[in-house]
């Protein structure tokens, strides 16, 4: 009989596996913010595990797919590749050299971290071994100069329309919008009396629209009640509005 070792690599493909909760190096924030006036943006990565972890960095314009190199974006990293110590931090800058991207509204991009783990010092050739190569995949914004209104009152200018189960909201904002949740309620900590599902998150582009399946589960008790929606603002945590149901409901 003979047995051998192997190593098996996988990479963990954003959007169809959410590898957060495993990887050992933590970027500072949900999501980058490129604002054209500071010609940089600055990210701060965090080695929390106790092996060093060599890391490819790239960016992408929405395929998921992309590997790195594959898609024309205009940003560089500096540097691409980097080795960072156990506990141990390290801060990477995004440049952008030539901008040619629109000026009246956001661009969204994505920002990709690969993390390789160490080669494995196991010496007994009867074990098999599983190492996972994480890959952290974070929404990157390009925030163009003088947009109004400012972003942290983007959400009070969103329009909802109701008509039957169906949710349209509209975003006349130059910003992308996340929401992280929306549920009907009488108020802010009564029980759940409907919600658009399928979440962790829906986001609406700059002068969008978008149409969300909203499921009524008490519809006896939705009178006097209003809409929650909480959006995920720059430094990653969420701010809360309300609507009163009866002001969105179309008749027609």
């Amino acid at each position: 009989m003979v047995t051998k070792s192997f190593l098996i690599i996988i990479i963990l493909i954003s959007g169809i596996f959410n590898n957060n909760a495993l990887a050992e190096v933590s970027i500072n924030g949900t999501r980058i913010i490129f604002n054209a006036k500071d010609n940089e943006s600055r990210i701060q990565l965090k080695n929390n595990g106790k092996s060093p972890y060599l890391l490819q960095l790239w960016i992408d314009d929405g395929n998921p797919k992309a590997r790195p190199g594959e898609s024309n974006v205009p940003f560089l990293i500096n540097p691409p590749v980097i080795r960072i110590d156990p506990e141990k931090g390290q801060a990477i800058h995004i440049t952008a050299p030539s901008i040619t991207l629109p000026q009246e509204k956001e661009s969204l991009f994505w920002f990709n971290m690969l993390e390789i783990p160490p080669k494995s010092t196991a010496t007994d050739a009867s074990t098999n071994q599983l190492q996972l190569a994480l890959r952290t995949r974070v929404k990157l914004f390009y925030r163009p100069n003088n947009l109004i209104p400012e972003p942290v009152e983007a959400y009070k200018n969103l329009t909802f329309s109701l008509n039957e189960n169906i949710l349209s909201v509209k975003n006349p904002s130059p910003y992308y919008i996340t929401f992280s949740k929306i549920e009907i309620r009488k108020s802010k900590n009564t029980k759940i009396l409907g919600s658009v599902e399928k979440f962790p998150e829906h986001m609406i582009a700059p002068n969008g629209e978008m149409k969300l399946p909203l499921t009524i589960k008490e519809p006896s008790e939705i009178n006097k009640a209003n809409l929650f929606y909480n959006v995920i603002n720059d430094f990653g945590g969420e701010t809360i509005n309300k609507k009163p149901l009866d002001s969105i409901i179309n008749i027609n």
